[in-house]
């Protein structure tokens, strides 16, 4: 393997960093190292044993690497990788066994890609030298059936950067390659198929490689400052703007900007849960803009980082409003059929956007103009307060009925779970989590279920200081693999508190099945197989069974001092729980 050249080091190559390495795999892990990564999300395979030799032996030498995180199946060590991405900021890596661990990874792969996390994905792939020619070489009859022509193309739709490491390759260059492409806007997964006899290849016992700072990630796009002022000036003609945001809330920074801008024109906000973009019992807040209403009379729709603003058809802005999209890709190259109108298109990071868009409005603001902003701002607030009112005194109702529903257990969990506190959601109703502190809601990103359970693991290995909560939909739980979740989440003493919404099943294939099919044969005969899961898994008893605190609750008036209970087994007893919630049943709404 080529990894320096042969004649003394010259010119800027002299700047790279060369470091003790005996073999390809020492490289590799003193270059993720040197690259931030502290973990690597790990689920072994007869290819892999080098990483875990090149871990051990950098911890014993006291050399830089990351710490090898054993997890039991691939679908969940990668939503992990991404959930601690998320809260670190730092990039992260996930390693499976060739290509059947590639596949059990699964739909999180999406989600990485949707979700803009930059995990590097790597995966083994079978040997294919002679038996007894190198090291590394084929030993075992398993590898002839392991071998596939492109193991890349599993994920290249969803990955921003792959390659197959070659014998002639620079290890360490390699793997910094990956991440700084991975970490380039906009963020994304990088995948690296490492063939086994390559990790082994002995090298001249040091290796020489760039690292991030010679390799520097791509900085973000700040906004064309003419186009700005195009935007505060619709902004501040309109009579009913509407602020609709989703993935800004990356940015810690974006949110109190995102909220003073709203103030400042006097424009409610939608905003989708896949970050905090404004707290959800802000008065100006109006709820989600793909699974609700925009507020009546919408001429102006300031669109930052969404995929989705509005559901055609069901909700949509007047006819001649004006629509400024804000987003590192507004044209939404990923979709390869999209359809939503914009009269003015911003190629930037809104964590640089929002606020000099912000500063552009004040700046222009007329004196008539401020005064409109603050009497329209007045009357959202007065609205807004009246609206999340109606919620609690909904919430309120629900528990007077004897049943535990999905808007109670919002309500609660906002009531009693700490503001500093990180819930990693999904398929549940986050409208009332009562979330104020930049980073402590965290959806997907994508649409594959299975995510979040796992996901907050990483995220509480990453944070073990703080609580971290994890609010699925029961579908949700059984895709996360609970067992492999519990154990990992009890092994790494991560403990998070799960807390499971349980209906019996899934509304794909019950509520979508009575609006698509009202007056079928199946809604008649009141036939919904293929939908409901009932009986369903003992969620409460399992999680007992494996070590955890596992508690079910059927009665209202318990759901606080269960999540108190759960709060309570997660920080001080060091345990991880599981509180499963027993929701109506989807159409019927029994008990």
């Amino acid at each position: 393997m080529t990894t320096e050249p042969s004649s003394p080091v010259t010119g800027i190559r002299s700047r790279w960093h060369e470091v003790p390495a005996d073999t390809v795999s020492d490289a590799m892990v003193t270059a993720m190292a040197l690259a931030g990564v502290e973990r690597i999300w790990f689920v072994s395979g007869t290819e892999l044993a080098h990483f875990q030799e090149a871990t051990t032996k950098a911890r014993v030498l006291g050399r830089a690497s990351p710490k090898l995180m054993t997890m039991t199946h691939e679908n969940a060590a990668l939503a992990a990788a991404c959930g601690e991405t998320a809260v670190t900021g730092k990039p992260s890596v996930a390693v499976f066994h060739v290509d059947n661990g590639l596949l059990n990874a699964g739909a999180a792969i999406h989600n990485a890609d949707r979700g803009h996390y930059p995990v590097l994905m790597i995966s083994g792939y079978p040997p294919s030298a002679e038996p007894g020619s190198v090291p590394g070489a084929r030993d075992s009859f398993i590898q002839w059936f392991q071998q596939v022509p492109d193991q890349g193309a599993i994920v290249r739709q969803y990955t921003r950067w792959d390659h197959k490491l070659a014998s002639y390759d620079n290890p360490g260059l390699v793997i910094t390659r990956a991440f700084q492409v991975a970490l380039s806007e906009p963020q994304g997964p990088a995948y690296l198929a490492v063939p086994r006899e390559v990790a082994m290849t002995p090298l001249g016992g040091t290796v020489r490689f760039p690292t991030l700072s010679e390799l520097r990630p791509a900085t973000s796009p700040a906004p064309d400052a003419g186009e700005l002022r195009e935007a505060a000036r619709c902004l501040l003609q309109a009579q009913n703007p509407v602020i609709i945001a989703s993935k800004a809330g990356r940015h810690p920074t974006a949110m109190a900007c995102l909220a003073e801008l709203a103030e400042t024109l006097g424009a409610p906000v939608m905003a989708e849960p896949f970050r905090l973009n404004l707290p959800d019992r802000h008065p100006l807040y109006r709820g989600t803009p793909n699974g609700g209403q925009l507020p009546p009379k919408c001429d102006c729709a300031l669109v930052i980082d969404t995929v989705v603003p509005w559901m055609p058809g069901k909700t949509e802005p007047e006819p001649d409003a004006k629509i400024i999209r804000i987003d590192l890709d507004p044209v939404e190259r990923m979709t390869p059929i999209y359809d939503f109108p914009c009269d003015l298109a911003i190629t930037a990071d809104s964590a640089k956007a929002i606020p000099a868009l912000l500063e552009e409005v004040r700046s222009q603001m007329t004196a008539e103009q401020r005064r409109t902003c603050e009497e329209r701002l007045a009357r959202l607030e007065q609205e807004g307060r009246e609206r999340l009112a109606r919620v609690r005194e909904g919430a309120y109702r629900d528990a007077e009925s004897g049943k535990v529903t999905p808007r109670w257990v919002s309500f609660q969990m906002g009531e009693v779970i700490p503001p500093e506190a990180r819930i990693y959601h999904e398929m549940t109703d986050p409208s009332l989590f009562n979330r104020s502190l930049p980073g402590t809601l965290l959806g997907t990103g994508g649409s594959s279920i299975g995510w979040s359970a796992p996901a907050a693991v990483g995220g509480k290995a990453a944070t073990p200081d703080r609580p971290v909560v994890a609010a699925v939909g029961d579908g949700a739980w059984m895709f996360s693999n609970p067992q492999v979740v519990l154990w990992a989440s009890r092994f790494h003493k991560a403990p998070v508190v799960f807390l499971v919404m349980n209906n019996r099943g899934y509304r794909t294939g019950t509520d979508t099945l009575v609006q698509q099919h009202p007056g079928g044969y199946a809604v008649k005969a009141n036939d919904f197989n293929g939908g409901w899961f009932d009986p369903t898994p003992e969620v409460a008893a399992e999680a007992a069974a494996s070590g955890a605190h596992g508690e079910k609750v059927t009665d209202p008036e318990e759901v606080a001092p269960a999540l108190q209970r759960g709060l309570e087994a997660a920080e001080k007893q060091g345990v991880p729980a599981v509180v499963e919630f027993w929701l109506p049943k989807l159409v019927t709404g029994e008990v």
